[in-house]
């Protein structure tokens, strides 16, 4: 599946606002103990490729022309490398009972868009999308001699699960980070889907039927707390 330009656009720029938009992994925050980092299950580690830098192009801007839209930026992922993408999507948020997977539900796209657009957090996860699809090739195929999307499934899961380590070794920082940033940002654009919000239980703001009762102890408890915390008096009732 693959939205259109005008979709991926609003897609992003509502994801954007979201705290996840800004997450960072606490083992890459904190750095990395190569001592204590866990060993990959595979003997030769790919080196990590050099990412190609992105076109030069301009923001959305202050006061987009509505009456005339139009796409700011180009793309970044070539076919195979969407598709890879879309096949990462699938085995990170995998169908079940309540929705498609990720990669059927063309997260793949929005990814596509969020790491295109030229602005600081955009481009810092784009040199890791990048560089880490790049890799993860690279790294299949010194193991099994052919690219990610054409080993077999067993094979996809181990290379995930050693990507999938809260404190990595040295030559795995890059590879971790990649997937650390593929993680959050699938689940940034899933849980920004009408799916995503309908697998979580979302149902957003509700009517209340008849007199207002007030909010909840729950409520009043963690507003105190948070007055308290800034050094404020509530006030009267």
């Amino acid at each position: 599946m693959t939205p259109s330009r005008r979709t991926t656009l609003q897609w992003m720029m509502a994801a954007a606002a979201l705290p996840l938009a800004h997450w960072t992994s606490p083992a890459m925050a904190e750095g990395v103990d190569d001592a204590a980092g866990a060993v990959p299950p595979f003997d030769g580690i790919a080196d990590w490729p050099d990412t190609p830098p992105p076109p030069p192009a301009p923001g959305y801007g202050r006061d987009p022309d509505l009456a005339s839209p139009k796409v700011p930026w180009p793309l970044t992922l070539d076919a195979a490398q969407r598709k890879t993408v879309d096949v990462l999507g699938d085995l990170i948020l995998p169908q079940d009972a309540a929705s498609p997977g990720a990669g059927a539900l063309g997260v793949g796209a929005f990814i596509d868009e969020w790491i295109s657009a030229p602005y600081p957090q955009q481009r810092a996860d784009r040199a890791k999308v990048v560089g880490g699809l790049l890799w993860l090739d690279a790294q299949s195929r010194t193991l099994h001699n052919r690219a990610f999307v054409d080993i077999a499934a067993q094979q996809q899961a181990m290379l995930l699960d050693a990507l999938s380590v809260p404190v990595p070794v040295a030559r795995m920082v890059a590879p971790v980070a990649f997937m650390d940033t593929l993680r959050r940002l699938f689940v940034l654009g899933f849980y920004s889907l009408p799916e995503g919000k309908a697998d979580m239980g979302y149902v957003g703001d509700q009517p209340t039927p008849g007199a207002y009762p007030g909010p909840t102890r729950e409520a009043l408890a963690h507003y105190a707390h948070a007055l308290d915390r800034m050094g404020l008096t509530p006030p009267p009732a």
